[in-house]
C-alpha cells in the first residue's frame, strides 16, 4: 500500500489558474510538526510513508497533482487556511481515480468533519488528535479492522454519515512516549525553526481563538521535555536558523516547570535557542525570565489590546497597565530585546478612534523600550467563539464559505473599507519613524482566496 501524508500552504487562487498558483503563500517559519509526528507513528507501526510537505516552499499545483496521483492512500492535514487548495486537489484527483483513498485530518476536519463528508469526494475524515486513530485507520483500509475501531472517524455507509466518538485527549504521560517526528525527511533549510512541543491545549478561553482544547492544558514534565529536546537536537541542522520553535500556546504557564526546564538545560549543558509564546502576566516572573534568557531567542507575548473594554470582552484577565509593568520587569531581567508583542485590531465593537488610540499606545511601547510589536487585523477563525456567534447558525454549504467570507467580515466589522485603509496608512507612517522591524503590520490572511 503506497501511502502519502501531506500538507501545503495557502494559495491565492484555484487550481484552474496554473500560472498564478505557482506562487503560493510560503510558511517558512517553523516546520509542520503534526505530519512528521504521524509519519513516525505510522512507520513505527510497520508502514512505509511518503511525506509531501509543500508548506514551506513554492510549488506548482500541476506537479503536486502528478506526484499524488500514483498513491493508494493520501492523508491531508488541513486547516481553514489551506482547505481551499486542498479541496481543489481532492476534486481533481477524484476525477482521475475513483479507487484512491482520501483521508482528511487536522483542525478543519475536527470543526467541519460532517460537512466535508457530505460535500466532498473523500473516503474518511478524522476528528480530534490523530495519534490514536492513524493505525486503526490504516488497518481499516487494509480490511483488517472495523469502522467503529477508529476514534474520531467520520464516514459514509449505506448513504448515511456516521461520526465515531473522538479519542480521549492524550495525557502528558502518553505524549512523553511519542516517537521523534521523522525530521530526517525534512528538506534542508526549507524552514527557519524546528518545531517541538512541551504542552498541548491552553488555560484560556479567548473568543477570537480557534484552539480546540481550551482550558485544558497538558504539559510534559520538565524531564520529559528536556529529554525530547536532546532527541531533536540532531535535526537542528535541517533548519536555516538552527533553533527551536516551541509550538505550545504558552510555554511558561507553569512557572515552576519552566524554571525546572531551564535548570535541566543548564545541568546537562544543553546549548539551544528557541522562540516561545507567553502571556502578559507571566512576564511578572523575573527570576524565571532570567533563568530562561540563555535559551531564548524570541518571546511572543499575546498582549492583544491596550483597550480595557476589549481585553474584558475577549476573555483576558489582565489590564493595559500590566503590559507596561511586564515590559519593565523584562527590562530588569535583561530580555526586553527578545519581546515581540502581538496585538489584534478590528474587533466588532472597535471604531476608528479606539483603534487609532490603541495604535498610539503600541507605538509608545516600542519607541520607548527595546520591545517589538506585531499588529494583526482580526481574523474570523472558524471554530472560535466570535466565529460561532456570527456564522455558526448560517445554513451555508462549506464550499460556499470562501465566496461569502469577505461579506461576512464586513458584517462583523464596524469599520468601512476607507477607514481600514486610513488605519493601515497611519501604521505605515509610524513604521517609517522608528527602526525597521520594531513595528510590523501583518498581512491579513483573509486577503488570500483561501478560506474554506
Amino acid at each position: 500500500m503506497h501511502i502519502a501524508i501531506c500538507t501545503l500552504a495557502p494559495v491565492k487562487n484555484t487550481l484552474e489558474n496554473e500560472e498564478e498558483n505557482s506562487l503560493p503563500v510560503s510558511f517558512r517559519l517553523c516546520c509542520p510538526y503534526n505530519i512528521y509526528l504521524l509519519a513516525a507513528i505510522m512507520e513505527q507501526g510497520g508502514y512505509e510513508i511518503a511525506i509531501k510537505d509543500w508548506n514551506g516552499k513554492v510549488y506548482n499545483p500541476q506537479e503536486m497533482f502528478n506526484e499524488l496521483l500514483n498513491f493508494d492512500v493520501i492523508m491531508f492535514s488541513t486547516n481553514s487556511w489551506n482547505w481551499h487548495p486542498i479541496r481543489c486537489l481532492i476534486e481533481k484527483l477524484r476525477s482521475m481515480r475513483e479507487d484512491q483513498i482520501i483521508v482528511i485530518g487536522g483542525l478543519q476536519a475536527t470543526i467541519f468533519g460532517q460537512k466535508i463528508t457530505e460535500e466532498f469526494p473523500v473516503n474518511y475524515v478524522v476528528r480530534g488528535e490523530g495519534e490514536k486513530s492513524v493505525i486503526p485507520l490504516l488497518r481499516l483500509i487494509e480490511k483488517k479492522g472495523r469502522e467503529d475501531e477508529v476514534p474520531g472517524l467520520v464516514y459514509k455507509k449505506n448513504g448515511e454519515i456516521h461520526l465515531n466518538p473522538m479519542s480521549p485527549l492524550m495525557t502528558p504521560e502518553e505524549m512523553a512516549l511519542l516517537p521523534v517526528p521523522l525530521y530526517e525527511k525534512l528538506q534542508d533549510k526549507t524552514y527557519d525553526w524546528l518545531s517541538i512541543e512541551s504542552s498541548r491545549g491552553c488555560v484560556n478561553n479567548c473568543i477570537y481563538c480557534a484552539v480546540p482544547y481550551k482550558r485544558n492544558w497538558r504539559p510534559l514534565s520538565a524531564k520529559a521535555f528536556v529529554d525530547h529536546i536532546e532527541a531533536y537536537i540532531p535535526y537542528l541542522g535541517k533548519v536555516s536558523k538552527g533553533k527551536f520553535f516551541f509550538i505550545d500556546d504558552s510555554f511558561i504557564i507553569d512557572v515552576n516547570r519552566a524554571r525546572e526546564i531551564a535548570g535541566l538545560l543548564r545541568k546537562r549543558k544543553i546549548d539551544i535557542k528557541a522562540i516561545w509564546h507567553g502571556h502578559v502576566m507571566e512576564l511578572f516572573e523575573r527570576e524565571m525570565l532570567t533563568e530562561l534568557a540563555p535559551y531564548t531567542d524570541i518571546i511572543i507575548v499575546g498582549a492583544e489590546s491596550f483597550h480595557e473594554e476589549t481585553l474584558k470582552k475577549i476573555g483576558k484577565t489582565f489590564k493595559p497597565e500590566d503590559i507596561l509593568k511586564g515590559t519593565g520587569i523584562a527590562v530588569k531581567a535583561g530580555i526586553s530585546k527578545k519581546l515581540l508583542f502581538s496585538f489584534i485590531i478590528g474587533f466588532p465593537w472597535q471604531n476608528k478612534e479606539i483603534i487609532i488610540e490603541e495604535i498610539n499606545q503600541i507605538y509608545d511601547l516600542v519607541s520607548t523600550t527595546d520591545a517589538c510589536a506585531l499588529i494583526n487585523w482580526l481574523t474570523l477563525n472558524p471554530g472560535s467563539q466570535i466565529w460561532n456567534e456570527f456564522y455558526g447558525k448560517k445554513k451555508v454549504p462549506l464550499r460556499d464559505y470562501g465566496k461569502l467570507y469577505d461579506e461576512w467580515g464586513e458584517e462583523a466589522s464596524s469599520l468601512n473599507s476607507q477607514e481600514k485603509e486610513e488605519i493601515n496608512f497611519y501604521i505605515r507612517y509610524l513604521q517609517n519613524t522608528i527602526p525597521c522591524g520594531k513595528l510590523t503590520l501583518a498581512v491579513p490572511i483573509k486577503s488570500y482566496k483561501i478560506l474554506v
